[in-house]
This record gives structure tokens, C-alpha cells and sequence, in this order.
């Protein structure tokens, strides 16, 4: 059906249902319901998310508890960038289903976005809660972790999405971006070392924990790459850089010694 067909026929039924009094208007209503939504619907796959942020908002004018379609005008709304919006829509969502992990990933995801990292890791954590397997909330929390510098943790969100999908390229090169960070951490702790006493007593603790970190952030971005060739690039260039600072670490402390 056309986009201009559905918007006539929303037309056309909203004035029905103006029109006509009840028992009539509950079946009116309900199909005032599926047709706004399905019109909001196509205007998301044309890309027209302002209106169908007006669509979904008019079926929920007749459904006002329906949480299928605050998520799908929350979807919207994060895609435009209203985040603050997009999280009062999931927060209500979250309400009215708290058991559905989906409305407090949508919520934490648009927190995140908002800037408050501290009540987007509740959401994904209300949302484990629920289902401690759920793919959406641990690859959130895990790249907010990853945001905040908390690598170990997010190694630990990784893992799991790892070993229940190890053919997922995108878990793969976050798990690498995670060690890559460890790696980065301590070739800095190399670097801030003075004289050849604190060179000798942690600089063979940091060089080999930065060599641990560095190969098994190898080993994930190789993967990826295998899995996803399209992620080579952006992988590439993160072994390369991190391999140079590397060689520039070892040079300083060496001409310090």
C-alpha cells in the first residue's frame, strides 16, 4: 500500500471514529491503532522519523499502554538524537513491562547517549537482571565500560558474548579494543618510569603485561577481520598505531638506562 494510501485511510478514520459513538468506537479505535502504527512503520523504512514519531504518538492516543509502540517511537527518537525524550518513553515502557529487557536497554542506551553514564549502567543492569544472557545489554554495558575506562569489566561482558556467538565480528573487535586499552595503559606506565632502578624493578611487569594484552587483542582483531573483511581498515589501523607506540616505548626506555 502507498504511503499516501494509509495516510488518507488515518484520515478517514479518525473522523469515523469522531463521528460514530460507542459500541462502535472500540473496534474503531483498535484499527486506528494498527493503522497509524503501520503508517509509522513505513515512514521509519523511508527514513521519516519525525513523522512517524507522529504516527506512533496518534496510536498511542487510542492505546496508551501499548509498550510495542513506545519502543518503536523511542526507536525514533534516539535515531533523531532527542535522548532525554527517548528515555522517558522507555522509562514508561519499563513500567509498564518491567520484565522485558528490551525497554531497559532502549533506556540505557539513550542515558548513555545523554551523557549519564551511572543511570545508563543501571538500565543495562535492570535489564540483566531479567535475562543475564541478553546479547543487547551486554554489548551496551560493555562498550559503556569501555567508555569509562573500565576494560577489565568489559572483557568480562565480552567473554560472554564471545562464547555464545564466536562468529560475531563486532564482539570480537570490542573484546580486541578492550585489551588494546590494557595494552595502551601499561606501555603509559612504561613511559611515565625514571631512572634505570624503577626501569628494572617494573618495567619487565609492565612490558610483560602490556605483551599479554597487546597478543590477545591480536588474536580478536584477526578474527574480526577474518569474519567481517569490511572491518579490516579500521582494525588495521588501530594494530598498526598501537605496534609503532609500542616500538617508541621500548626506544625511551632504552635511551634511559
Amino acid at each position: 500500500m502507498k504511503l499516501y494510501h494509509l495516510l488518507y485511510l488515518c484520515l478517514i478514520l479518525a473522523a469515523v471514529i469522531i463521528i460514530f459513538p460507542s459500541p462502535f468506537q472500540s473496534g474503531f479505535e483498535s484499527a486506528a491503532v494498527s493503522t497509524f502504527s503501520l503508517a509509522g512503520d513505513s515512514l521509519v523504512r523511508m527514513n521519516q522519523d519525525t513523522m512517524a514519531i507522529s504516527s506512533y504518538s496518534y496510536a498511542l492516543g487510542y492505546d496508551e499502554n501499548n509498550t510495542k509502540l513506545m519502543e518503536k517511537k523511542g526507536e525514533c527518537l534516539y535515531r533523531q538524537g532527542d535522548y532525554l525524550e527517548a528515555v522517558e518513553v522507555y522509562s514508561l515502557a519499563s513500567e509498564l513491562d518491567p520484565d522485558n529487557p528490551a525497554y531497559h536497554v532502549g533506556k540505557g542506551r539513550a542515558l548513555l547517549m545523554a551523557g549519564d553514564q551511572g543511570g545508563a549502567e543501571t538500565s543495562f543492569n535492570d535489564a540483566l537482571i531479567r535475562d543475564p544472557t541478553d546479547p543487547d545489554a551486554l554489548r551496551t554495558r560493555a562498550v559503556a565500560l569501555l567508555s569509562q575506562g573500565r576494560y577489565q569489566e568489559a572483557i568480562v561482558d565480552l567473554d560472554v558474548l564471545v562464547a555464545a556467538d564466536p562468529e560475531n565480528a563486532e564482539f570480537r573487535m570490542y573484546r580486541g579494543d578492550a585489551y588494546m586499552f590494557i595494552t595502551m595503559q601499561h606501555d603509559a606506565g612504561m613511559r611515565s618510569m625514571k631512572g634505570a632502578d624503577q626501569i628494572m624493578s617494573s618495567g619487565g611487569e609492565h612490558a610483560r603485561l602490556a605483551s599479554t594484552a597487546y597478543q590477545k587483542a591480536s588474536e580478536d582483531y584477526m578474527k574480526a577481520m577474518e569474519l567481517n573483511p569490511l572491518l579490516t581498515p579500521a582494525v588495521a589501523t588501530r594494530m598498526m598505531a598501537q605496534a609503532e607506540n609500542q616500538v617508541e616505548t621500548f626506544g625511551m626506555i632504552l635511551t634511559s638506562l
